[in-house]
């Protein structure tokens, strides 16, 4: 197999990969993320920039911190995952093999040029992108010019569709006057660079950490935050000669109640202080033909934002056709009984269906939980197209949790075939995916 470029210098713009690979297990969908992982850093010497925060300069630390970020994308499930706030390509590769081993993503990542935080802005993918570019341009708006130190441009053949992918991270804080007419600036560089991809016939998604709110009245946040600048109506405008290539913000598919995806702790008081310290100022816009094939939106807001990021992972689901029957043999969880009357390391079960059209043997199959211990599916034997079969703990080392816990289903080879993730159950409460 021809090995990708994935470490890519500054001076280097392009690079073409060479994998091509899909490895969604659903091709009819694509859910996509994006998240602001706070300071993804391996602790690793030489760490890059200047900033500080509780886990440099700590592997161990830094490792903990990677393994509670894997938690909430496993929990998402998504094809494709645009990280904000990632140290640089070893980071990110360790990130992957450790934490989210099995689960189909490969690393790719273009070095940015902000050299105080050492932050870039990144993809996990389980499509191989064709292409990816960063941009260097100057953004000039109202007389004040200046670079996105923290971007990229991927582009992918996802079915019959191209489809092209603007990962970014603006300058912070929000509400500093002096950084309004900068993070304008920087609007009108991917602004440029979604209109460029539009007219080469790529369907357009702008997504990532924008440090602004939405003014527009369909995806305001919960507490009708104002926005400090132009730059979601820059972007989601596109070329302002025409509505037809309007960009949606995903949160208008949600609630308004459930529109917040971001954490500041404004008093200081190391504590959560609902609902003024909750904002959304991470988004995903989608270009028309893809606004039209969403299928559901969401955002994680089940972590707490003191103790993993401070920002919550927003997610979509673009329905990209109708829904394909798997092919062959295919085995899924269909429940989960965590919190059995009776002895639990006995008790604890979970049932297993082929959902596919041909038998499937189970030997060599696992499930595990989020700590890595098993349990073995091979007394299952096999199972018939249709088939559903139970299994009893009986003493196996894995545990389901009853105050939560993510349970993987692995085939033979380690991949992970699915992921259950749940919370706190009560006794005899069944979990089904």
């Amino acid at each position: 197999m021809k090995k990708v470029l994935r470490i890519i210098a500054p001076f280097l713009l392009l690079f073409t990969l060479l994998w091509g690979d899909d490895r969604r297990s659903d091709k009819s969908v694509l859910v996509v993320m994006t998240l602001n992982a706070e300071f993804l850093w391996d602790g690793v010497d030489p760490e890059e920039g200047a900033a500080d925060f509780p886990w440099k300069g700590s592997q161990t630390e830094a490792e903990e911190h990677m393994q509670k970020v894997a938690q909430l994308i496993i929990q998402g499930n998504p094809d494709i995952v645009n990280l904000v706030e990632v140290e640089n390509i070893q980071s990110l590769t360790t990130f992957n093999d450790k934490f989210l081993a099995g689960r189909g993503y490969r690393p790719f990542l273009i070095n940015g040029t902000d050299t105080a935080t050492g932050q870039d802005v990144a993809l996990l993918s389980r499509i191989d992108p064709d292409t990816m570019t960063r941009d260097n341009r100057q953004g000039q708006k109202n007389g004040v010019k200046k670079t996105v130190s923290k971007n990229y441009l991927a582009t992918f053949q996802i079915g019959t569709m191209k489809v092209a992918f603007v990962g970014l991270h603006f300058l912070a804080f929000p509400l500093r006057a002096d950084r309004v007419a900068q993070r304008q600036a920087q609007a009108e560089v991917i602004r440029l660079a979604a209109i460029e991809k539009k007219i080469a016939g790529f369907s357009v998604v702008v997504l990532g950490d924008f440090n602004d709110y939405d003014g527009d009245p369909a995806s305001k946040d919960h507490i009708d935050s104002q926005p400090s600048s132009t730059v979601l109506a820059q972007i989601r405008g596109m070329d302002p000669a025409t509505s037809a290539d309007d960009l949606t913000n995903a949160a208008s598919f949600l609630p308004k109640a459930r529109r917040f995806t971001a954490h500041h702790d404004a008093n200081g008081n190391g504590m959560v202080d609902p609902p003024n310290e909750f904002t959304s100022i991470d988004h995903i816009l989608l270009s028309p033909e893809l606004a039209s094939k969403v299928e559901a939106a969401d955002i994680l807001q089940a972590h707490h934002p003191l103790e993993v990021t401070d920002h919550f992972p927003v997610l979509v689901t673009i329905r990209l056709s109708a829904p394909v029957p798997p092919a062959g043999g295919a085995v899924r969880m269909a429940s989960l009984l965590p919190n059995p009357p009776g002895n639990e390391s006995q008790n604890e079960r979970a049932t297993l269906k082929n959902i596919g059209s041909t038998p499937v043997s189970l030997v060599g199959w696992k499930l595990r939980d989020r700590a890595g211990q098993t349990w073995s599916l091979n007394s299952l034997g096999s199972l018939a197209a249709g088939q559903e079969k139970t299994i009893q703990r009986l003493g196996q080392p894995m545990a389901l949790n009853n105050n939560g816990d993510t349970v993987d289903l692995l085939d033979p080879t380690g991949a992970v075939v699915q992921s259950v993730t749940y919370g706190p159950v009560d006794e005899n409460e069944e979990v089904t995916p």
